[in-house]
Protein backbone atom coordinates (compact mmCIF):
# COMPACT_ATOMS: atom_id res chain seq x y z
CA UNK A 1 0.00 0.00 0.00
CA UNK A 2 1.40 3.07 -1.08
CA UNK A 3 1.25 5.91 1.53
CA UNK A 4 2.72 8.44 -0.30
CA UNK A 5 2.35 9.25 -3.90
CA UNK A 6 4.36 11.98 -4.44
CA UNK A 7 7.53 13.23 -2.70
CA UNK A 8 7.73 16.91 -2.12
CA UNK A 9 9.95 17.62 1.32
CA UNK A 10 9.46 21.15 0.87
CA UNK A 11 6.03 21.12 1.64
CA UNK A 12 3.89 20.83 5.07
CA UNK A 13 4.21 17.50 5.30
CA UNK A 14 0.80 17.64 7.53
CA UNK A 15 -0.78 20.15 4.37
CA UNK A 16 -0.08 16.68 2.22
CA UNK A 17 -1.00 13.97 4.34
CA UNK A 18 -2.86 15.39 7.27
CA UNK A 19 -4.88 11.19 7.53
CA UNK A 20 -1.90 10.29 9.11
CA UNK A 21 -1.91 12.96 12.12
CA UNK A 22 -5.35 11.07 13.54
CA UNK A 23 -3.45 8.17 15.16
CA UNK A 24 -0.78 6.62 17.27
CA UNK A 25 2.43 7.92 17.48
CA UNK A 26 2.34 10.29 14.79
CA UNK A 27 -0.49 11.66 16.34
CA UNK A 28 1.46 11.69 19.83
CA UNK A 29 3.95 14.06 17.63
CA UNK A 30 1.74 16.14 15.95
CA UNK A 31 -0.12 16.94 18.77
CA UNK A 32 2.91 17.43 20.97
CA UNK A 33 4.15 20.26 17.91
CA UNK A 34 4.19 23.86 19.11
CA UNK A 35 5.95 25.44 16.14
CA UNK A 36 4.09 27.34 13.42
CA UNK A 37 2.21 25.17 10.91
CA UNK A 38 3.50 22.64 12.94
CA UNK A 39 6.42 22.67 10.58
CA UNK A 40 8.90 20.69 13.10
CA UNK A 41 6.76 17.28 13.40
CA UNK A 42 6.54 18.07 9.37
CA UNK A 43 10.42 18.11 8.65
CA UNK A 44 10.22 15.09 11.14
CA UNK A 45 7.42 13.42 9.37
CA UNK A 46 9.63 13.95 5.91
CA UNK A 47 12.66 11.85 7.22
CA UNK A 48 10.62 9.43 8.09
CA UNK A 49 8.95 9.19 4.76
CA UNK A 50 12.64 10.21 2.78
CA UNK A 51 14.07 6.84 4.74
CA UNK A 52 11.83 4.37 5.37
CA UNK A 53 8.83 4.74 2.77
CA UNK A 54 9.07 2.09 0.20
CA UNK A 55 8.77 4.58 -3.01
CA UNK A 56 11.45 6.97 -1.84
CA UNK A 57 14.65 7.16 -3.97
CA UNK A 58 16.22 6.81 -0.66
CA UNK A 59 14.89 3.54 0.24
CA UNK A 60 17.77 1.19 -1.00
CA UNK A 61 20.42 3.05 0.63
CA UNK A 62 21.69 0.94 4.01
CA UNK A 63 20.70 2.16 7.08
CA UNK A 64 24.45 1.85 8.99
CA UNK A 65 28.10 2.88 7.83
CA UNK A 66 28.93 4.37 4.37
CA UNK A 67 26.14 6.14 2.83
CA UNK A 68 23.71 5.59 5.64
CA UNK A 69 20.79 7.28 4.57
CA UNK A 70 19.66 8.30 8.65
CA UNK A 71 23.04 10.44 8.47
CA UNK A 72 22.16 11.73 5.15
CA UNK A 73 18.72 12.52 5.51
CA UNK A 74 19.12 13.79 8.96
CA UNK A 75 22.61 15.95 7.80
CA UNK A 76 21.44 17.03 4.62
CA UNK A 77 17.64 17.55 4.86
CA UNK A 78 16.83 17.57 8.92
CA UNK A 79 20.50 19.85 9.60
CA UNK A 80 21.09 17.79 12.86
CA UNK A 81 23.09 14.30 12.20
CA UNK A 82 22.96 13.97 15.84
CA UNK A 83 19.16 14.11 16.21
CA UNK A 84 18.08 10.57 15.46
CA UNK A 85 20.73 9.16 17.71
CA UNK A 86 19.38 11.53 20.25
CA UNK A 87 15.90 10.52 19.71
CA UNK A 88 16.08 7.28 18.95
CA UNK A 89 13.20 5.97 20.84
CA UNK A 90 10.34 8.22 19.82
CA UNK A 91 11.73 7.84 16.08
CA UNK A 92 11.68 4.64 15.84
CA UNK A 93 8.28 4.40 17.54
CA UNK A 94 7.06 6.26 14.69
CA UNK A 95 9.16 4.02 11.91
CA UNK A 96 7.54 1.31 12.93
CA UNK A 97 4.24 2.62 13.26
CA UNK A 98 4.86 4.31 9.88
CA UNK A 99 6.44 0.47 8.14
CA UNK A 100 2.54 -1.25 9.76
CA UNK A 101 0.59 1.29 7.86
CA UNK A 102 2.78 0.28 4.48
CA UNK A 103 3.32 -3.21 4.48
CA UNK A 104 1.66 -6.38 4.15
CA UNK A 105 2.66 -8.98 6.14
CA UNK A 106 4.42 -10.74 2.87
CA UNK A 107 6.39 -7.21 2.57
CA UNK A 108 6.85 -7.18 6.38
CA UNK A 109 8.64 -10.31 5.39
CA UNK A 110 10.62 -9.47 2.67
CA UNK A 111 12.46 -6.20 4.38
CA UNK A 112 12.63 -8.54 7.60
CA UNK A 113 14.92 -10.77 5.07
CA UNK A 114 16.15 -8.09 3.47
CA UNK A 115 17.73 -6.78 6.83
CA UNK A 116 19.01 -9.72 7.88
CA UNK A 117 20.92 -10.38 4.72
CA UNK A 118 22.34 -6.96 5.24
CA UNK A 119 23.47 -7.92 8.59
CA UNK A 120 24.56 -11.36 7.48
CA UNK A 121 26.88 -9.47 4.73
CA UNK A 122 28.16 -7.17 7.18
CA UNK A 123 29.24 -9.72 9.26
CA UNK A 124 30.80 -11.93 6.82
CA UNK A 125 32.49 -8.61 5.50
CA UNK A 126 33.95 -7.75 9.37
CA UNK A 127 34.94 -11.65 10.09
CA UNK A 128 38.39 -12.06 9.88
CA UNK A 129 38.71 -15.39 8.20
CA UNK A 130 41.23 -17.20 10.20
CA UNK A 131 42.19 -21.01 11.59
CA UNK A 132 42.86 -19.35 15.17
CA UNK A 133 45.27 -21.50 17.19
CA UNK A 134 46.14 -25.08 18.57
CA UNK A 135 45.89 -24.86 22.54
CA UNK A 136 48.15 -27.60 24.54
CA UNK A 137 45.03 -30.06 23.86
CA UNK A 138 45.71 -30.01 19.92
CA UNK A 139 42.38 -28.21 19.38
CA UNK A 140 42.14 -25.35 17.26
CA UNK A 141 40.57 -22.30 19.22
CA UNK A 142 38.96 -19.30 17.32
CA UNK A 143 38.58 -20.97 13.92
CA UNK A 144 36.92 -18.53 12.08
CA UNK A 145 37.39 -20.15 8.73
CA UNK A 146 34.67 -23.08 9.31
CA UNK A 147 32.06 -20.93 10.51
CA UNK A 148 32.71 -18.07 7.37
CA UNK A 149 32.86 -20.75 5.16
CA UNK A 150 29.34 -23.09 6.04
CA UNK A 151 27.57 -19.75 6.36
CA UNK A 152 28.58 -19.06 2.34
CA UNK A 153 27.84 -22.49 1.45
CA UNK A 154 24.47 -21.59 3.16
CA UNK A 155 24.13 -18.10 0.89
CA UNK A 156 22.14 -20.03 -2.03
CA UNK A 157 19.51 -21.30 0.91
CA UNK A 158 18.81 -17.82 1.77
CA UNK A 159 18.83 -16.12 -1.47
CA UNK A 160 16.32 -18.88 -2.56
CA UNK A 161 14.04 -17.44 0.50
CA UNK A 162 14.44 -14.31 -0.48
CA UNK A 163 13.26 -14.50 -3.63
CA UNK A 164 10.29 -16.54 -2.50
CA UNK A 165 9.59 -13.48 -0.27
CA UNK A 166 10.08 -11.22 -3.27
CA UNK A 167 8.34 -13.13 -5.82
CA UNK A 168 4.78 -12.52 -3.20
CA UNK A 169 5.59 -9.37 -2.80
CA UNK A 170 5.28 -9.20 -6.51
CA UNK A 171 2.15 -10.29 -6.94
CA UNK A 172 0.85 -8.57 -4.23
CA UNK A 173 2.31 -5.15 -6.01
CA UNK A 174 0.17 -6.63 -9.16
CA UNK A 175 -2.56 -6.70 -7.80
CA UNK A 176 -2.15 -3.71 -6.11
CA UNK A 177 -1.64 -2.42 -9.77
CA UNK A 178 -5.02 -4.05 -10.64
CA UNK A 179 -8.63 -1.97 -11.01
CA UNK A 180 -12.24 -3.20 -9.66
CA UNK A 181 -13.75 -4.73 -13.21
CA UNK A 182 -10.07 -6.73 -14.05
CA UNK A 183 -8.31 -3.60 -15.72
CA UNK A 184 -4.98 -2.39 -15.13
CA UNK A 185 -4.11 1.08 -13.76
CA UNK A 186 -3.04 3.92 -16.49
CA UNK A 187 0.06 5.94 -15.83
CA UNK A 188 -1.66 8.57 -14.37
CA UNK A 189 -3.39 6.36 -12.17
CA UNK A 190 0.08 5.06 -10.78
CA UNK A 191 0.93 8.74 -10.71
CA UNK A 192 4.14 7.52 -13.22
CA UNK A 193 3.24 10.40 -15.54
Amino acid sequence: MKIIETFNPEANFWDEHSQLSAVGPIKDLYNSDKSRNKALSSKLMWCVALIWDSNSKFYNLPEEGEDSKIDLIFEDYYGDKKYYAQNKTKIDSIREFYLKLQETPAKRALREIEEKLSERARFLKDTKYDLGVCNERGQWVGNTAIIVDKMMADTKKIYDLYEQALKIAKEENAKEDRVKGGGNLSLTDKGEI
